[in-house]
């Protein structure tokens, strides 16, 4: 394989040997495990993006707080970015969308990679 870590190839040989498996097993298990990874995290995303749409006329109401979507559930409003997150760190999550509106209408927002 190109631009393979040589390093890691050869941890990786190694504890194939140990395991007595062929570095390709190993390989076809590590790649599944972060497949499967990768949906969880996209699954929590797009019901995070739900749950904004359905709440988006709310955040409006409410400028310059802070509104938490965490694991697809809206978690609060907050008046303090500290506040927000709080929330997030306690919910533990790998993702959040953390909200503001302002006074001009415009949004700030984003998602938090733990």
């Amino acid at each position: 394989m190109k631009k393979v870590d040589r390093r890691l190839y050869s941890r990786l040989k190694a504890e194939a040997a140990a395991r007595r498996k062929t570095v390709g097993e190993l390989f076809n298990e590590a790649v599944s495990v972060w497949l499967a990874s990768q949906r969880r995290t996209d699954i929590e995303r797009e019901r995070n993006l739900e749950v904004y749409l359905d709440i988006r006329k709310e955040l409006a109401k409410h400028p310059g707080e802070y509104f938490v979507i965490v694991k697809g559930a809206f978690k609060g409003r907050f008046p303090t970015l500290r506040e927000a997150f709080t929330v997030v760190r306690e919910n533990k999550t790998t993702k959040a969308l953390v909200l503001r509106a302002q006074a001009s209408g415009e949004w700030l927002g984003g998602s938090l990679e733990a």
